[in-house]
């Protein structure tokens, strides 16, 4: 061959390879970026246009392949090209039929027991009202006594007549309060012991703090109650002010026969009775019409005083 062929032919062979290679690298980039690709399609409308001519068969295959590779799933759908089945008769299993009958058994029995009730339910009746038809002897004998109606008794008309009058005696315009009064325990300690009296509703404070100067009643005493708030001793004022109850007593309430601990216990009578309304917090004391810092036993009075201080 002369050199012009041997040229040609390489020439040819090299073209080839050029565009052999080309298409691989085409291929290669299409592959890389088929995302990318597609989405220009989207946006300049391009795959509208393929979809009208080829269809969308491709696409969609595309996109069943990319889920199930994605989602690491092997998805086949038997749906294409399949036949219809005719549903198929289910039928009891064994155990099922078991089941079955053995409720019908059950049911069986219970109409059987049902039937049972029903027919000894008629024959009680029967005895029943046959009982009833025939008079006894202690009826007839019932029907000669004479009958003593309830209007008859005294007792009742009195027992209605006392209730009637203590509902008529019991005052509206009271209320409930507590008083502080004291008791002594097993050990020979001194304890609270509170009670409820009733006091009138105008001035609740006042009133309460009254019945606590008068002691426990002879019912109380009984229980065990004491005061120890020295005799003769008087409320000569009371005000009340951002919860602080400025109470005035007479010359005889700061003298105890019982010394320092008496002082004290006398105080926290007079402060948790005062206390129990919600209006007082504290309690200060005076001693006719004067702040004193101290009682006659050294116990201190100079400040408002709580219930935490006893």
């Amino acid at each position: 061959m002369s050199e012009k062929g041997k040229n040609n032919k390489k020439k040819t062979g090299l073209g080839l390879a050029i565009w052999i290679l080309l298409i691989l690298i085409i291929l290669i980039v299409f592959l890389v970026k088929q995302e990318e690709i597609k989405e220009n399609f989207d946006k300049s409308g391009a795959t509208a246009l393929i979809e009208k001519k080829i269809g969308k068969e491709i696409f969609d295959d595309k996109k069943d392949s990319k889920k199930s590779e994605d989602s690491g799933e092997i998805i086949i759908d038997l749906t294409k090209n399949s036949k219809k089945t005719e549903p198929v008769a289910k039928t009891d299993t064994p155990a099922k039929k078991e089941i079955t009958e053995a409720k019908s058994e059950s049911k069986s029995e219970n109409t059987v027991d049902s039937s049972k009730k029903d027919s000894n339910l008629k024959k009680e009746q029967e005895s029943t009202e046959t009982k009833k038809d025939k008079p006894s002897a202690n009826t007839i004998n019932a029907e000669k006594k004479p009958v003593v109606t309830a209007k008859s008794s005294p007792s009742v008309t009195s027992a209605e007549k006392t209730v009637t009058k203590t509902v008529t005696s019991a005052p509206a315009n009271t209320t409930k309060s507590k008083i502080c009064f004291v008791a002594l325990d097993s050990d020979g300690l001194v304890v609270r012991k509170e009670v409820s009296r009733s006091v009138a509703k105008d001035s609740p404070l006042a009133e309460a703090l009254k019945e606590l100067l008068k002691g426990p009643s002879a019912t109380e005493a009984k229980t065990g109650c004491q005061s120890y708030i020295p005799e003769g001793s008087k409320l000569l004022g009371i005000s009340i002010k951002d919860g602080i109850a400025t109470l005035n007593f007479n010359e005889e309430f700061q003298f105890n026969n019982y010394g320092p601990v008496g002082s004290n216990v006398q105080l926290m009578q007079v402060v948790y009775t005062a206390t129990s309304f919600s209006t007082v917090k504290k309690v200060q004391f005076l001693i006719e019409g004067k702040k004193l810092d101290y009682l006659s036993e050294g116990v201190w009075v100079g400040s408002p005083r709580g219930r935490n201080d006893y």
